[in-house]
């Protein structure tokens, strides 16, 4: 693929990331951001090069950054004889990135709803979806424990040592 072609791509996927990370309650330069972080090559970018990469402010990137490294989805990492920080996405934290802790933040949303309306007739409509959301989120979250463990046990974890550069990288806010 031609160069530039590369770049055209790299940077609609990058828009891609970012609209379905804004329908995710996330800002789209979040999503352009680990979009990036997921492609770069090197994995391990600083804010100029993310934000050149994506013809976008550094400033904006910064603040991606922040919320991505809030997340658990990136970590910050410092490269000898560079100034400023870097990032990289932050591999073998899968609920981190597909953020299943929502469904417990969901879940208990769902319950407040369902006690706000308990004495109402259970029988319309929209309360109906309530019960078949609590009675699915409650099997989300019983279901996906047993669905990450075999994953964990499918994927046979990597030692660090078996990531190229990892260990060569100081790593300053988030944990592998």
């Amino acid at each position: 693929m031609e160069e530039r072609e590369r770049v055209r791509q790299q940077r609609l996927l990058a828009e891609d990331f970012g609209l379905f990370f804004e329908e995710t309650g996330h800002t789209r330069m979040d999503g352009r951001t680990a979009a990036w972080l997921l492609i770069a090559d090197p994995p391990v970018q600083s804010l100029t090069d993310i934000a050149d990469a994506l013809g976008v402010s550094k400033a904006a990137v910064s603040a991606a950054a922040r919320a991505l490294l809030h997340a658990g989805m990136v970590e910050r990492v410092s490269e000898p004889g560079r100034r400023g920080d870097s990032y990289r996405s932050l591999p073998g934290r899968l609920d981190r990135v597909l953020q299943l802790d929502h469904l417990q933040t969901l879940r208990r949303l769902v319950d407040r709803a369902l006690g706000l309306v308990a004495d109402k007739d259970q029988s319309q409509s929209n309360y109906a979806l309530l019960h078949e959301m609590r009675d699915f989120l409650e099997f989300l979250q019983a279901e996906i424990p047993g669905l990450m463990a075999r994953w964990q046990a499918r994927r046979a974890p990597l030692p660090t040592a078996a990531i190229p550069g990892l260990d060569d990288i100081p790593n300053h806010g988030g944990t592998l």
